[in-house]
């Protein structure tokens, strides 16, 4: 009986071995993992091309909404940034606090999500006022409200930092079933020990509503009618606060990719769609790195 039960355990032994020989043979650093919220028949993970040049590319959250009458300068602000640095520059207009709520007659539609309103109460935004804003949310927790006429300078600081890490991503939408399937590719550029966490969202342009507004620099007053909202905020792929994608005292891979699939409602026009990710510190909630690509190519 005893030589049977050593006989058993030594059989076992040696079969877990094999199979951790055999599983350890598939991993050769540097390696790349690959998650999300979708499986991989319905969203199946592209090649990536290779990164040649890594740059900074700065996240501008513009707090905002339809009955602030400062807000469609601000919004002009941002278009002159958006101008000047391009594809460096990552704007989301964030509609969130009292200033977005709706209200009957022409003021009735609703663009806040609850991502964004989470978000304007974490970071307390719409108790100071609109318009107001973030920059890559450095500062946190006592000066990271930024007013628009200091975003010039935050952004140009900003974009004066060398990345620790870049990020890819690729896009691929199907009209019929209105299903985006996006897939963002995390590229650890340094050892980094900390707790990082991925957020993606939707964000839509070209929306013509009606806006609150008192400088004719900016428009008609007091109201634009035909007013044309950019960079709305939609909705959050992920969740409100992101997936994690490093934590500290854990190894980083050479890089990660994360997929999600998610269906368009009927109101919003792919076309003039874009998602958005960007990559956080949790514990100081510092935006490391954001990229955007059109929903449809």
């Amino acid at each position: 009986m005893k030589t049977s039960i050593k006989f058993l355990l030594l059989s076992g032994l040696l079969i877990a071995g094999l199979g951790l020989i055999n599983s350890c043979d598939k991993i050769e650093e540097p390696y790349t993992v690959q998650t999300g919220s979708s499986d991989t028949a319905a969203c199946p993970v592209p090649d990536f091309p290779v990164v040649t040049q890594v740059k900074k590319r700065v996240l501008l959250e513009d707090y905002t909404g339809h009955k602030c009458v400062n807000c469609p300068k601000a919004a002009q602000i941002g278009h002159e940034l958006k101008t000047q640095y391009g594809d460096q520059l990552v704007l989301l207009a964030v509609h969130a606090g009292f200033f977005a709520n709706p209200a009957s007659g022409q003021f009735s539609r609703d663009f806040r999500t609850e991502a964004g309103t989470a978000w304007d109460k974490f970071f307390g935004i719409g108790m100071v006022g609109n318009p107001n804003g973030m920059i890559d949310r450095k500062g946190f927790s006592n000066n990271h409200i930024v007013g628009p006429s200091g975003w010039a300078a935050k952004v140009a600081a900003e974009l004066n930092t060398n990345p620790a890490i870049d990020l890819q991503m690729i896009n691929e939408y199907d009209a019929a079933e209105r299903k985006l399937c996006t897939h963002i590719k995390t590229n650890f550029i340094t050892t980094l020990s900390r707790n990082l966490k991925l957020v993606v969202l939707l964000a839509e342009s070209g929306i013509v509503s009606p806006q609150m507004n008192h400088d004719a620099d900016a428009g008609d007053v007091p109201v634009i009618e035909n007013y044309v909202h950019n960079h709305v905020m939609r909705g959050a792929i992920s969740t409100t606060w992101g997936a994690t994608i490093a934590t500290a005292g854990t190894a980083n891979p050479e890089s990660l990719v994360k997929s999600y699939k998610y269906i368009l409602k009927d109101e919003f026009v792919a076309e003039k769609c874009t998602v958005i990710a960007f990559v956080y510190d949790d514990d100081t909630k510092e935006v490391l790195q954001a990229v955007e690509a059109a929903v449809v190519k």
